[in-house]
């Protein structure tokens, strides 16, 4: 073998261990984001058990995932509990004004079941009408206030102006988290063997997909015009 072919060789071998180095280290990358994903699942499932924090908590979630995408978090711990105390009120408030919502269009369509009568017709185009108002805003809520700061009114109203101004990226969301409740309806089996999982890893992979998505949306927010 000659001296040239030996020193090909040399470097192909070289080559190989890179490759392989480089395997490695995206392996142990996805298995840390894993972990990160894990460990803020967790504080995200703790600090929804009061109930009326899950708007907070769905706030910091994204907050933290939003960083992650970019490869801009912190640590885990500080992060998330930094963001959760910081939108707490205004997480608590949106929250409390979707369930509230939500129980009137549940009270209307109690109703529509019950009667045969004039107002049942009206209120069922009503409660219609809402949901679909409601789908629109709810996906970007929380993400919009772990961006922005605004008053209560405005991230609930911006929420339903933006999802009809970037119907794609509100689709995503809406998609993303609509699925697994499809999947469910359609199959119990599925429901049954993973529920287990939304308080140890799913809620922080979905909210974490999302982030993908929302990278591009909020840079097209910040790019347009304020026209101040």
């Amino acid at each position: 073998m000659s001296e040239e072919e030996i020193k090909n060789k040399i470097d192909d071998e070289e080559e190989e261990q890179e490759k392989e180095l480089t395997a490695v280290e995206r392996f142990m990358l996805l298995f840390n984001k894993l972990g990160d994903l894990f460990v803020l699942n967790v504080y995200f499932t703790v600090t929804c058990l009061p109930i009326v924090t899950i708007g907070a908590s769905f706030t910091a979630l994204y907050t933290v995932t939003n960083k992650m995408v970019k490869n801009e978090e912190g640590a885990i711990t500080k992060e998330y509990f930094k963001a959760w105390k910081a939108n707490l009120k205004q997480g608590i408030a949106i929250w409390l004004i979707d369930l509230i919502y939500i129980a009137i269009m549940v009270f209307e369509y109690g109703y529509v079941l019950g009667h045969d009568d004039q107002i049942s017709k009206v209120l069922f185009i009503l409660v219609g009408a809402g949901f679909f108002l409601f789908a629109l805003a709810f996906p970007l809520q929380f993400p919009i206030l772990a961006r922005y700061e605004n008053t209560t009114g405005r991230i609930i109203f911006n929420s339903l102006v933006l999802a009809f101004t970037y119907p794609g990226t509100w689709f995503k969301m809406f998609f993303i988290w609509a699925l697994p409740f499809v999947l469910y309806y359609i199959n119990l089996k599925v429901r049954v063997y993973t529920w287990y999982l939304w308080g140890l890893i799913l809620t922080a992979i979905f909210a974490y997909i999302c982030s993908m998505f929302l990278l591009g949306f909020y840079e097209k927010l910040e790019s347009e015009p304020t026209g101040e």
